[in-house]
């Protein structure tokens, strides 16, 4: 598992391992970084916007790895 979320690159899917102090997830769950933002799957973004700010992800994520492609 990583823990260099600021090399995470633009647009890509990943999957977010929370951190025991995350309040948002207690599973790891899939996540697409946009900018310094990341959204999450089944979170509401229209309404909430992103799930995570560059900023915030690793003080509640204990770290990270690429989400599995279909091909």
């Amino acid at each position: 598992m990583r823990h260099d979320f600021q090399n995470i690159p633009e647009d890509a899917e990943i999957i977010l391992h929370p951190a025991d102090a995350n309040l948002i997830h207690r599973e790891p769950v899939k996540a697409m970084r946009i900018a310094d933002y990341f959204y999450c799957e089944g979170s509401d973004a229209e309404r909430c916007g992103a799930s995570y700010h560059l900023g915030d992800v690793a003080a509640f994520c204990r770290g990270w790895e690429m989400a599995e492609v279909a091909a």
